[in-house]
C-alpha cells in the first residue's frame, strides 16, 4: 500500500526508541493507530536529541512577557527546568501510574506553559493546555470533559481562589497547584529523570475548540503520528530546519501553540519565540526589537496582520533574515497580504496561509515557502500539504464539501466522551468531513465558507465568504461579515458588518455586490463596526452575530469562552437595536 509505505518512510523525521514496522492500521468507527508497534519519547525529539547533538547552549526559547521583557533558554536550561518540573510530577502522582494520568495546564503563552507541556512529554503524561483568562464556567466544562489529577494555574493563589476556583464543580480529586509558588524555575539541584518511552499512539494532549461554531470539544492527539506530521507540514509549508528562528503569535491553548511554536520548532533544533501577549506586535519599535533576532519565519494571525496594516501605514520592516511570511486563523485579503509582503521585505515570495483544523493536526493545505506570490491565485488556500493527502473531486465553478480520502497521521485520534461528536466527521463512505465548501483551479483550493454559512435566495445560492471576497475588494474596508438570517416574510436575508473609519461606503458595496452577484445579493443592513466578534485564534463568531441578529434582547449567547473581545457584543447590540427601533 502506497500512503502506508509513504508515511512510513516519513517516519524517518523523528527519533525512534523503537522504529515502527508499518505506518497506521484502521479499527472500527474510522479509528487509525499511527506507528502503534514503534516506541517514542516527544521530549526525546525535541531536547535530548539536540543536546546529545551538541546543541546545548543554543537558544531553544525566547520569552517575552506582558512588559516587553525578553528572556532567552538555552536546550541545557530547558533540559534542567523539565527535569526540575518532572520531579514535582512524579511527588504529585507517586500513588498512581503515571502514564495513566492527566494534567491541565492553565496558562498562556510563556516559559510556564512550555516547560509544563514538555515536562509531560517527557513522562508520557496526556495534557491539556486552556487560556489563562478563560472565565470559572469554562474552566469547570473543561476539567468535567478532562478530567485531570492536577490542575496548574499561572494564576495568583489568592486571585484563583477568589474569582475561580468557588465557582468550579468537579474538584474532589483534583490537586491545584500554582507556578508562582513551586519555585522550580530556579531549581538546579534536580534529579535527572530518564525519557519514558511509550508506543508511538499514545494519547499526547488534548485541545478544546475555539467554539466560533458552536460548543467546545476536547480534540485528542496521539504522539507519534502527531510529531511526524508537525515536522513534515513544518519542513515542506515553512522550509524549516535547524537554524529557523520562528515567532509564531499563538496563544499555547491553540493548535498553533504545540505545532508550530514549540514541538515543531524544538524537534528540528531550532528556535522558537513565544509571545505571551501578541497584540504586542503592534507597536513597530518592538516588532523591529524582535526581528533583530535574527527572525527567518514570520507566522501571525490574519487579523493581527490587518491591524498592523492599518497602524503603521507605510511603515517598512527591513530584514535580511525572513525568509518566510505566514499567516493563520482566516483567508487573507489580497490588500492585507501584499502589504504584508512588501513591507517584510520577502523577496516576492508567497504567503504561507495556513487552512487545517484543530482536528487536523496541522497544516492540511497551504501555499509554501518555495512559491512565488504570481504562483497562487489570490483568495487560494494553496495546494495540499502531501500528494498523499487525496480529497474528493472538487470543481472549478462549483461549490463541494471538501473531504479528506485518505488516513494522514495528524488526525485526531478521539474526542473526549464524544462518541456523537466522532460520527460526525465521517460521512457514509468514511471519508473525514471537513464541513468547508470549496473550489479547485489549477491544482488550487479555494475555501467558500461553512456547509452551514451558505446562503439560498430565491434560488441563488452563495457563501458568505463569497460576499466578504468581493467587499474586502474596496480598500477603505479592514474586515467584513455576511450573516444571513431566515424569516417567514422573506426566506434568507442578509446582512453585512464592516469594520472601516469610513461609515459612508453603502453606495460602493452595494455596486460591488450587484455588478459580481446580482442584486438579489444585496444586504438588508449594513453595519458598521469598531471590530468584528473573534476567537482568540482569529475566527470570526458567526454564530454569535447570527444569535445578536434574531435575538437582541439576549444575555445568554452560548459559550464564550474563547471570545478575545467580549466588549464588542455591547456596540454590535446597540446597531441592531437602534435600527429595530427606527
Amino acid at each position: 500500500m502506497k500512503i502506508n509505505n509513504f508515511w512510513l518512510e516519513e517516519s524517518k523525521l523523528v527519533d525512534w526508541y523503537r522504529k515502527p514496522s508499518f505506518a497506521f492500521t484502521k479499527r472500527k468507527n474510522n479509528y487509525v493507530d499511527w506507528y502503534p508497534d514503534g516506541k517514542i519519547n516527544i521530549f526525546d525529539n525535541c531536547v535530548t536529541k539536540n543536546i546529545k547533538l551538541g546543541l546545548g547552549k543554543k537558544i531553544a526559547i525566547y520569552c517575552i512577557n506582558k512588559n516587553k521583557k525578553i528572556k532567552s533558554y538555552t536546550y541545557n536550561e530547558i533540559n534542567e527546568k523539565v527535569n526540575s518540573f518532572s520531579n514535582i510530577l512524579e511527588t504529585q502522582l507517586k500513588n498512581k501510574k503515571i502514564s495513566s494520568c492527566k494534567i491541565m495546564i492553565h496558562a498562556s503563552a510563556s516559559i510556564e506553559s512550555s516547560i509544563s507541556m514538555l515536562s509531560c512529554a517527557k513522562l508520557g503524561i496526556h495534557f491539556s493546555v486552556i487560556f489563562e483568562d478563560l472565565a470559572a464556567e469554562a474552566i469547570s466544562k473543561r476539567i468535567s470533559l478532562l478530567k485531570p489529577d492536577i490542575f496548574f494555574s499561572s494564576c495568583k493563589k489568592k486571585i484563583f481562589k477568589k474569582n475561580i476556583l468557588k465557582k468550579i464543580k468537579f474538584i474532589k480529586k483534583i490537586k491545584f497547584l500554582f507556578f508562582d509558588e513551586l519555585k522550580y524555575l530556579n531549581n538546579k539541584k534536580v534529579n535527572n529523570i530518564r525519557d519514558i518511552t511509550f508506543s508511538g499512539n499514545k494519547e499526547l494532549f488534548t485541545l478544546f475548540t475555539s467554539g466560533s461554531t458552536g460548543e467546545p470539544k476536547g480534540i485528542t492527539h496521539a504522539s507519534a503520528g502527531y510529531l511526524v506530521y508537525t515536522k513534515y507540514t513544518c519542513k515542506h509549508q515553512f522550509g524549516m530546519n535547524r537554524n529557523s528562528i520562528i515567532v509564531t503569535a499563538s496563544d499555547a491553548g491553540w493548535l498553533n501553540g504545540h505545532t508550530y511554536a514549540l514541538f515543531g520548532p524544538l524537534s528540528f533544533g531550532a528556535t522558537t519565540v513565544l509571545i505571551e501577549k501578541p497584540m504586542l506586535l503592534i507597536d513597530d519599535i518592538f516588532l523591529k526589537k524582535i526581528l533583530r533576532l535574527k527572525v527567518t519565519i514570520l507566522y501571525l494571525p490574519v487579523t493581527l496582520i490587518r491591524l498592523m496594516k492599518v497602524i503603521f501605514n507605510k511603515t517598512k520592516f527591513q530584514t535580511k533574515y525572513l525568509t518566510t511570511l505566514g499567516s493563520m486563523g482566516e483567508h487573507i485579503a489580497p490588500s492585507v497580504a501584499e502589504w504584508f509582503a512588501k513591507n517584510f521585505t520577502n523577496k516576492n515570495k508567497a504567503i504561507v496561509n495556513a487552512y487545517y483544523q484543530t482536528e487536523n493536526g496541522a497544516i492540511i493545505a497551504s501555499p509554501t515557502y518555495k512559491q512565488k506570490t504570481s504562483q497562487v491565485p489570490h483568495g487560494s488556500a494553496g495546494e495540499l500539504a502531501s500528494k498523499y493527502l487525496k480529497v474528493n473531486k472538487l470543481y472549478k465553478n462549483k461549490k463541494t464539501e471538501l473531504k479528506i480520502l485518505t488516513p494522514w497521521p495528524g488526525c485526531m485520534k478521539s474526542i473526549l466522551n464524544g462518541k456523537k461528536e466522532w460520527k460526525k466527521y465521517w460521512d457514509k463512505s468514511n471519508n473525514f468531513r471537513m464541513f468547508d465548501l470549496a473550489t479547485i483551479k489549477k491544482k488550487n483550493i479555494f475555501i467558500h465558507g461553512r456547509t452551514d454559512d451558505v446562503i439560498n435566495i430565491r434560488g441563488h445560492r452563495i457563501g458568505s465568504e463569497e460576499i466578504e471576497s468581493i467587499v474586502l475588494r474596496i480598500k477603505e474596508i479592514y474586515e467584513c461579515c455576511a450573516i444571513s438570517i431566515v424569516n417567514d416574510l422573506e426566506g434568507h436575508v442578509i446582512y453585512l458588518f464592516v469594520v472601516s473609519k469610513n461609515n459612508n461606503l453603502n453606495n460602493e458595496i452595494s455596486k460591488k455586490i450587484v455588478s459580481n452577484f446580482g442584486a438579489f445579493a444585496l444586504p438588508k443592513e449594513i453595519y458598521y463596526i469598531s471590530e468584528l466578534p473573534k476567537t482568540r485564534s482569529g475566527k470570526i463568531l458567526r454564530r454569535l452575530l447570527r444569535s445578536i441578529l434574531i435575538n437582541p434582547y439576549s444575555k445568554n449567547y452560548g459559550d464564550l469562552s474563547t471570545m478575545l473581545n467580549s466588549k464588542v457584543i455591547y456596540e454590535i447590540k446597540e446597531k441592531i437595536l437602534h435600527n429595530v427601533k427606527n
